[in-house]
């Protein structure tokens, strides 16, 4: 079964592994700890050991660096589970998640930055990659599907439970607003690039560009960001 717990980060943890441990251990003699059996937002998933594919970004933990909101800086490895959305680390075997996630002002993880925000219509926020800097971001947001396993039918052999692959789905986030899906041309030009509407429209047709593939929103958000 999956252990997991809830850990609040309220300390600088030193640069070695050896000694990050040390730490997290002293922290823990210190604080209640809750211990939970499944993630509340994982359903009945309560290990990952029998299901095909992986929810995780990488399959390995990376090196990341984790700013606060008062400055604070933890330096360590840690491990994006993309299906319950969960920066994940872990002490002798156990896993810990980051929280209160509200705290965190962005986590540079194997060289991609992810910052926690606020999604428009929801109560909980979400992790997102930061694809471009300004007053409008363009964020990514991973995702994952899971699959029930599926018992056999006519002309058709069972299937397992499984993961879909980890893809992303593009969302903005402009003068500091809650990140915002996009969701077609005309959402991007009316929540995205509100102020400059149709001269953003006019470069997406003179560049030829297209909102299905990232590198083109890419080249958008920083012609907007230059305005």
């Amino acid at each position: 079964m999956l252990r997991s717990f809830f850990l609040v980060l309220a300390f600088v943890l030193p640069v070695s592994s050896f000694a990050q441990e040390q730490e997290i251990i002293r922290f823990l003699d210190d604080f209640r700890v809750t211990q939970e059996t499944t993630h509340p937002t994982a359903g009945v998933i309560t290990s990952y050991e029998k299901i095909q594919g992986t929810p995780y970004l990488f399959p390995d933990y990376r090196e990341a660096t984790i700013v606060r909101d008062d400055s604070s800086r933890y330096q360590g490895k840690l491990r994006y589970d993309v299906y319950t959305d969960e920066m994940e680390f872990q002490v002798h075997g156990n896993i810990y998640w980051i929280t209160p996630r509200e705290r965190i002002t962005r986590i540079v993880l194997d060289g991609r930055t992810f910052l926690f925000l606020p999604v428009e219509g929801s109560r909980k926020g979400a992790f997102f990659e930061l694809l471009t800097e300004g007053n409008c971001r363009l964020l990514a947001k991973y995702v994952v599907t899971f699959h029930e396993a599926e018992g056999a039918k006519p002309y058709q052999d069972p299937k397992p439970a499984r993961f879909g692959p980890v893809r992303k789905t593009f969302f903005c986030s402009c003068s500091g607003s809650p990140a915002i899906p996009i969701r077609g041309k005309k959402n991007l030009l009316t929540r995205c690039f509100s102020s400059h509407t149709e001269e953003m429209a006019h470069f997406m047709r003179k560049e030829h560009l297209s909102l299905g593939r990232e590198q083109d929103l890419i080249r958008l958000f920083r012609h907007y960001n230059s305005l």
